[in-house]
């Protein structure tokens, strides 16, 4: 049975409007196609990045992770459409979005003659209901928000909902207009009011929107050429819908960070920022002791156990573990594929890569470990580095149980230290030391055996 009610538009009038059952499936159609001129780069702007990941993927992960209402995704691309594609088809390789790779569909924009072109080229492939319009350079929006709004646009039963903010700062969103009885009529840019306007309208676009597909089929075509612009925008799909007696629904955010859009190099740097508070508040509600979040650098999927310290100045990549009750910092690096595990301390200017710590190890300052198996109850001492690169081959040196390294060995990989072997202050080890052996010297000997 169709859903009949009644709509009264600008002048008053009356239409009694058709409207299909409101359908909890969704069309996600994320907008990719821009060049991002402000950004000054030759690269898309969909794959500057973000905590390590470009800013699509951070869109598409949440998009993946609402599946209770988005069953599939269309990634509308232009600009080197085609490097674009092969950036997210990597993440869906690596297992990294939740979403099956027959579920995200590709169309191509062929050419950039703006949103509402490009929202028509993703509807071409749309198959639900309902769609839901993102863009793919807003990377902070999140899945809770999402279901939210998606919730919010079935109850409203109306053909659109647009989720906005009320932001009191400046910025260049787009304005909703509202009549005077509080009905959505438009979308204004900031530069199209007068100063008067934009302080009266507060309530700004974030250029995410929820659509009846059907509905939006029919008013897409009503949308005029921008003279100025030369482009075809999908904010004005609003007082085409108004005009036509329909209801704009909207659903106002509470945390106006999420529609943060990437235009400059400026607008990565505070989406940055803020994903990492957010990615520092999560941990320490886990139980991690962060003494500065904001000046401490953790990727996205960095695994850390509770009661683990973490110091100022600390950068930690992604792919990477560290154990519970562990001392980090201040100023180290922690790079990709590093395993860390319990009651271990890495203190001052301390970097490793690609490493796997044992429990109880102290590798306190001044020191690079890169590809090497420290095990169990190991002391490093300042200033020791361990050479893994030759040149051609990144080599592995392993470090057994109870091993002592004096301050300002050098340890040129591939070598192995036995277990509670001991190398003096100074040394060049080139080549394996056995168990419980005290080396020293350039090239390191053997000056005695442990008792």
């Amino acid at each position: 049975m169709p859903y009949y009610r009644s709509v009264k538009n600008l002048h008053g009038a009356n239409y009694e409007k058709t409207i299909n059952p409101v359908m909890t499936d969704f069309t996600a159609i994320i907008l990719a196609a821009g060049k991002g001129v402000r950004m000054k780069s030759p690269l898309p702007k969909v794959l500057h990045t973000l905590r390590g990941r470009s800013l699509i993927y951070h869109v598409l992960r949440e998009v993946s992770l609402t599946r209770k209402y988005i069953k599939e995704i269309v990634v509308v691309l232009g600009y080197k459409g085609n490097v674009v594609k092969k950036e997210i088809e990597k993440y869906l390789k690596s297992g990294e979005l939740a979403f099956e790779r027959s579920k995200i569909k590709f169309v191509y924009q062929k050419q950039l003659l703006g949103t509402a072109d490009a929202v028509k080229c993703g509807l071409s492939a749309a198959g639900c209901q309902n769609v839901l319009v993102l863009c793919g350079d807003a990377p902070l929006i999140t899945r809770q928000t999402l279901v939210s709004f998606l919730a919010s646009y079935i109850k409203s039963k109306d053909v659109c909902s647009i989720l906005s903010a009320h932001l009191e700062t400046k910025n260049e969103l787009g304005r909703i207009i509202r009549d005077d009885e509080g009905a959505i009529k438009a979308i204004r840019e900031k530069g199209d009011l007068s100063y008067g306007e934009q302080l009266k309208f507060t309530e700004v676009n974030s250029g995410i929107y929820a659509f009846d597909s059907e509905t939006l089929a029919k008013y897409l075509e009503k949308i005029t050429l921008n003279e100025r612009k030369k482009e075809y925008f999908l904010t004005d799909i609003i007082e085409v819908l108004y005009g036509g007696g329909y209801k704009i629904n909207s659903c106002l955010l509470e945390n106006s960070d999420e529609i943060l859009g990437i235009n400059n190099h400026l607008d990565l740097a505070c989406a940055e920022s803020i994903l990492q508070k957010r990615a520092c508040l999560a941990l320490m509600e886990k139980g991690v002791r962060i003494l500065d979040p904001k000046s401490t650098f953790i990727a996205q999927g960095v695994k850390i156990g509770k009661n683990t310290l973490i110091y100022p100045f600390t950068f930690i990549e992604r792919n990477v573990i560290i154990g519970s009750n562990c001392f980090l910092g201040p100023f180290i690096h922690v790079r990709e594929g590093t395993n860390i595990s319990d009651n271990t301390s890495l203190g001052n200017f301390v970097e490793i890569c690609r490493s796997k710590v044992g429990k109880n190890v102290k590798i306190k300052h001044f020191s690079y470990t890169g590809d090497a198996r420290v095990q169990d109850n190991v002391n490093i001492g300042a200033g020791t580095v361990i050479a893994n690169y030759d040149g051609k081959h990144k080599n592995t040196t392993v470090i057994e149980k109870g091993a002592f390294i004096g301050s300002d060995s050098v340890l040129v990989a591939p070598v192995r230290i036995g277990k509670g072997a001991v190398t003096g202050a100074g040394s060049v080890v080139t080549k394996n030391v056995k168990s419980k052996t005290v080396v020293v010297g350039v090239p390191a000997k053997v000056l005695r055996k442990k008792n």
